[in-house]
This record gives C-alpha cells, structure tokens and sequence, in this order.
C-alpha cells in the first residue's frame, strides 16, 4: 500500500511537470508561429503642393506600432506604441511645454502695461544702484596737486638759473687763472709736457685698437676653398637622393605584396566558385532574394506626379529619362507633364505586407544541406 501511494504521488508530479513542460513548448511554439505568419505591414505616404508637405510612415507588427512623420514648418515627429502605450520617446520635454503653459497664463493675468512698468523700475533701479557705486572726483586735491607742480618748476628753474651764473664765474676765474700761468714760463713747459704724454697714450690705445679689428678681420675673411664647398653640397644631394631612393624603394615593396596578396585571393575566390557544391549553394541563395523582394514588394500603391521643368526641352528629356522605368511604376502611378509651367508636386501612397514564413522556409532548407556548410568552411579558409 505504501509504495502505491508513493508511485501515485510521483505520478501526479511527473504529470504536472509534463503538463507544464506542455504549456512553456506551447507557449514557444505560439510565439514562434506568430512571428513567423503574422505580417509585418507598412505604409508609405506623402503629399507635395504649395499648401503643403507631408511625408509618413508607419511600421506594425503584432501590439507593436511606429510612426515617423515629417511635416514642413513643424519638423520631424515620431514615437513606438505597444497596445494604446507610448514606449518611445518617454513623455519627452513635458517640462519644457508647463514652462510654456505657465508663462501664457501669466501674461494672460497681468496686463503688459503692468510688466512694462515693473521692467521700467527694475532698470531705474539699478542705474541708480550703479551710479551710487561710482566713486565721487576729488577736485580739492587735483587742485593742490597742480600748484606743488607749478612751484616745484619755479624752483628749478630758479636753481639752474643760480647754477648757471656760478659756473660763468668759475670760467672766468678759471680763465684769469691761466693768464696768470701763461705769464710764468714754468707753468707753461709742464703743460705742454703733459699734453704729449696725453697724446701718445691716446694714440696707444687707438692702435692696439685698430690691430685687434684688423686680427678679427683678417680672421674672418679667410676664404673657404671652392673645392670644399663644393664636396658638401655634393654630399648634402647625395644625402637626400639617397633618402628619397629608399623611401621609394619601401613603397614599391609594399605595393608588391598587396598585389601579391590580392592575387592570391583572386586565385582562392576563382576556385571557390568553380566548385560545384558552390554553384547549387549561390543559385539556391538567389532564390532566397528573388522570394524576398516579392514579399517585401507593396500590394497595393497608389500615386500621382504633376511635374515642369524650366524649359519643354528638360521636362521632355526628364520623361524619356523616367519612361525607362515603366514596367515598375506604369500601373500605379500616373504622370501629368506640363511644358509651360515650372512646377513639382504630387501624392503618393503604398502599402505592403511581410510574411517571414516565406523567407524563412527556404532559409533553414539551405542551410540544413551539406553544401552549404562545405561553402561555409571553404569561404572561411579565404
């Protein structure tokens, strides 16, 4: 009886287990296949005249919608929803619009007269405040200033006028002194005497001068031989010949091994494709592509274009340029040409569905083949 009733409870454990392990892969296999057969749709939308300019588009997948807008004279709008929810931006300068909110409620309160008087004050104010900071002129002292100057120049002018009448007289007394020596013929002899010695040691002076110029003269003028000169300037250009032939050289080397490495790739790359485990994988892949353009391609579009260039000339060589594109707009979009008229605008409107199942089918059939990992391992050896 006991190990009943344990093989019981272990079996309504292992059963809710199971059931729960049910549950998450249910849940998984949900998710997954939502993602996989829910669309992704999209809409393209835009609008050009002289009123004006709009431009929109909108991305939905599951709960999940977005918008871009962009709308002249406003500016570029957009946000992410989730269900009703704004994820993205968060609540973005709600700040910035109550400062607003506040400010016209304030100006819509007070009269401007009141502002303007209030601003009027505010500014008598602080020129009062700034003048009451201005240190006050000091006439008092410039005054006194100025007449210590023009005494100070009286007395100076006074004391060279004192000065110069002394000097006259020790002239003159100087002046009596020598008559007075040139009457005594001794007095006269040690003059002379002493004016020679004066004279020689002059002259002395301005030879020993003269010689040491002349040293540094004769010391500088000696000429360098040309042939000197001319052996450096010859080994300068060799120097720098020398130095350019080495730079090039280095380039050149390095030019050849890129090429020589682009050659080799080249090689690689050219017996990769011969392959032809190669050749299935490339031709499966554009297959991949070519299923998903025309998933991505719109189901439905709609449009018009009323379009003049400057000149009849350029408007008819601008359709012959766009009538090369026929085949992928003829059935949704009507061109109207004038020849007369400069002008651009138009309409537009394209919607579209994306189905992953599509692309991701022929995706996963590649990739569970041997030759698209044998591509895979020789793509990387390259």
């Amino acid at each position: 009886m006991i190990l009943a009733s344990v093989a019981s409870v272990l079996l309504t454990i292992l059963k809710i287990i199971g059931i729960v392990l049910l549950c998450i892969l249910g849940l998984v296999l949900l998710i997954i296949l939502l993602v996989l057969f829910c669309p992704i749709s999209y809409r393209l939308s835009a609008v050009h005249n002289e009123q004006e300019t709009v431009a929109k588009a909108k991305i939905g997948f599951l709960i999940i919608n977005g918008l871009v807008s962009f709308t002249k004279g406003e500016g570029l709008d957009y946000y992410v929803k989730a269900l009703f929810f704004k994820v993205f931006p968060r609540n973005k300068g709600n700040a910035e619009d109550d400062g607003e909110d506040l400010l016209e409620e304030y100006l819509e309160e007070h009269d401007e007269d009141d502002i303007t008087f209030d601003l009027s004050q505010e500014s008598n104010d602080n020129e009062t405040s700034d003048t009451s900071e201005l240190p006050e002129p000091d006439f008092e002292s410039n005054t006194q200033s100025i007449d210590t100057d023009k005494d100070q120049s009286e007395e100076t002018s006074e004391n060279d006028d004192l000065l110069s009448i002394d000097s006259f007289l020790d002239f003159q007394d100087t002046v009596s002194d020598n008559s007075d020596l040139d009457d005594s013929s001794d007095n006269e002899d040690l003059l002379e005497e002493n004016l020679e010695e004066n004279l020689e040691d002059i002259s002395e002076d301005i030879s020993e001068d003269i010689s040491e110029d002349k040293s540094e003269v004769d010391s500088k003028s000696e000429k360098i031989p040309l042939k000197q000169k001319l052996s450096e300037k010859y080994d300068k250009v060799s120097n720098k010949v020398d130095e350019l032939l080495d730079k090039a050289d280095e380039r050149l080397d390095e030019a050849d091994k890129k090429y020589n490495e682009i050659m080799k790739k080249t090689d690689h790359v050219l017996q990769f494709l011969d392959r032809d485990y190669v050749e299935r994988t490339i031709i499966r892949a554009l297959k991949i592509v070519k299923r998903l353009f025309g998933t991505i391609k719109p189901k439905k579009s709609k449009g018009y274009l009323h379009m003049g260039l400057k000149s009849s000339a350029d408007t008819g060589m601008m359709l012959g340029k766009i009538a090369a594109f026929y085949p992928l707009y003829g059935r949704w979009l009507t061109i109207e040409p004038d020849f007369y008229n400069k002008v651009i605008e138009g309409d537009i409107d394209i919607k579209g569905r994306i189905y992953l199942f599509r692309v991701v089918g022929p995706v996963l059939r590649m990739a569970l083949t041997r030759d698209f990992w044998k591509t895979y391992k020789l793509a990387k050896k390259i």
